[in-house]
């Protein structure tokens, strides 16, 4: 029996024929030959059975699932608790079945496996769960710069902002004041994150862990792309976007040491004390050249003047960020979803389409917490 990759591969096949014969009719303005009429009814009448083949064999696995299901939940009492079972998650075979089924995908957000116990002394089954958030807080240069990062989050979330204002020096049983008055908060709003990947049928069908793990990069690189990008550019936030960590910032003219050092004093005297730097290549090239009293190189080891230094091509070429950047709160809601397109259009083309969808946000807590820096005249 045909599988369901083979019977979409074979379909796409005759739907492609059936377009070019219209095709080709078309560029020669004339009606379809006898031929190519029972060409083209053929291959309708044979993607109909197709159809229904598929159809057929989703009953089937269906039914063999439950089958399956109620094997292991024999099985399973009468399995020690020590003999754990650990399923891999696969996107493919997600993909691939979410072609049949036509149900989205659902990306757990959590690194941890999922456990399931039903009655004590029976067997522990893990499964893995592919976390599509680390990926990014590996790789988002903000993260690594000391942004927090909030996962799960449900509805708006309120960030409480808390300084000096709310506590003070008391006795040793002396109530303490009430400092709700002065309480500052930020909010998070889930703000969607969306986009389309064409995944080839040829290139869907080599499962190995190489294609698996293209596919799941692709995804999570994507993700984490577009929303630093946002949060490096200057873009005033709308109720689709945050706002840009640049947006309302006047740049520190930095053309030397002297310069920067006035551009950084700010930042110290409202008592920041984890200073770190993005700065766009040219700015960190900017910065190689501008010399520390006449000994060493503002940008060296990886650090400005002694300050912790990353650079990411979305910040606006001469420009750089300085703060704390701890102080930048990242939200993301819900978990990872993604819906397999599986139509004539893409199956012609011998390709299915996987559309993406997150939620997210962010914003500094302390507007003071970064200052725009500008090389520009370096």
């Amino acid at each position: 029996m045909r599988n369901s990759l083979e019977i979409a591969d074979m379909k796409a096949n005759l739907i492609h024929r059936n377009l070019e014969i219209l095709a080709l009719a078309k560029q020669e303005t004339r009606e379809l030959s006898e031929d190519e009429e029972n060409e083209f009814k053929a291959n309708e009448d044979e993607i109909s059975k197709l159809e229904e083949e598929a159809k057929d064999l989703e009953e089937e696995l269906e039914k063999e699932a439950e089958v399956e299901d109620e094997k292991e939940e024999k099985s399973n009492k009468n399995i020690s608790i020590d003999k754990m079972e650990t399923k891999k998650f696969s996107l493919v075979d997600a993909i691939k079945r979410s072609m049949t089924t036509h149900e989205p995908i659902i990306l757990n957000r959590a690194g941890e496996p999922n456990y399931t116990v039903t009655v004590e002394g029976e067997d522990t089954v893990a499964t893995e769960v592919w976390d599509v958030l680390e990926p990014l807080r590996q790789e988002n240069v903000l993260v690594g710069l000391g942004a927090r990062l909030y996962t799960g989050l449900v509805g708006d979330v309120q960030i409480p902002v808390l300084g000096a204002s709310q506590v003070g020096w008391k006795g040793e049983v002396a109530a303490a004041d009430d400092g709700s008055g002065s309480f500052t908060s930020v909010s998070l709003s889930p703000k969607r994150i969306t986009g389309k990947f064409p995944i080839s049928l040829q290139f869907l069908a080599q499962t190995t862990p190489d294609i698996e793990a293209a596919i799941r990069n692709d995804i999570a690189f994507a993700l984490n792309a577009k929303l630093e990008e946002t949060l490096l550019g200057d873009a005033a936030g709308t109720s689709t976007q945050p706002a840009g960590l640049f947006y309302g910032l006047t740049p520190a003219e930095v053309v030397d040491y002297a310069s920067l050092n006035e551009a950084v004093a700010g930042l110290e005297e409202d008592n920041f004390k984890n200073i770190s730097f993005v700065l766009s290549p040219s700015a960190k090239a900017a910065m190689k050249s501008m010399v520390i009293n006449d000994h060493g190189m503002v940008f060296a080891n990886g650090e400005v003047d002694g300050y912790k230094a990353a650079t990411s091509s979305n910040v606006e070429s001469k420009m750089a960020l300085a703060g704390d950047f701890s102080q930048l709160v990242m939200g993301v809601w819900g978990d990872i979803r993604i819906d397999v397109v599986a139509d004539s259009a893409t199956l012609a083309n011998g390709q299915i389409m996987i559309i993406v969808n997150a939620f997210m946000d962010g914003k500094l807590c302390r507007d003071n917490a970064l200052v725009a820096i500008d090389t520009t005249n370096e």
